[in-house]
């Protein structure tokens, strides 16, 4: 090795044990503690950490929903649906992105007007799923608030299974020596 390599790799040895070194452990070999803010600027709040933004006011509507039965494709299902608001009379309105996964049951009604949203009372909205897997109908609703109006939405996810297979009959249909119907299952020979 050349003079000059050598005194580099020393070099780079004696940088990497005084940063292993350099910690608030006094050398004990624990990693320095990351510094609170990078930027210079203040860390969040705790209180923003619930989830809401800070700048944007939700809308005083709950929305809950309960999937009835089990989700068969090309059957009907029906689902329960909650709008509550403390606010006064609600809009809501059932929406179908993909129309190839999901349509509603003709005479289903789209949207209506909640006069007492205070009252518990559900709604059953009925769809009937084209295809297996996870589809989804849209449930928006509206109330007037002093503020103006605001607006809740949600996606109410179906799982949807595949239609049963039909059983296949071992045996043939006939008509039994009293009249009823029996399955006439013959021996089969064994070598």
């Amino acid at each position: 090795m050349k003079p000059s390599n050598t005194l580099f790799v020393a070099m780079l040895v004696a940088s990497f044990g005084l940063v292993a070194c350099n910690s608030d452990g006094g050398g004990s070999g624990q990693p320095a503690k990351a510094p609170e803010t990078v930027t210079g600027k203040p860390a969040p709040a705790a209180a923003n950490a619930g989830g809401a933004s800070p700048g944007k006011p939700t809308a005083p509507i709950s929305i809950s929903y309960e999937v009835v039965g089990n989700p068969i494709i090309g059957q009907p299902i029906l689902i329960n649906v909650k709008v509550r608001s403390e606010e006064g009379p609600v809009s809501v309105q059932y929406g179908i992105t993909d129309l190839s996964a999901l349509m509603f049951q003709p005479g289903q009604v789209e949207r209506y007007q909640i006069p007492d949203p205070a009252l518990d009372t559900a709604q059953q909205l009925s769809v009937i799923p084209q295809r297996e897997g996870r589809v989804y109908v849209n449930v928006s609703a509206e109330v007037q608030t002093p503020n103006g109006p605001m607006i809740r939405s949600m996606a109410i996810p179906i799982k949807v299974g595949a239609a049963p297979d039909e059983p296949t009959a071992n045996g043939e249909l006939k008509e039994g020596p009293d009249g009823e119907a029996v399955i006439s299952m013959p021996a089969q020979e064994t070598n």
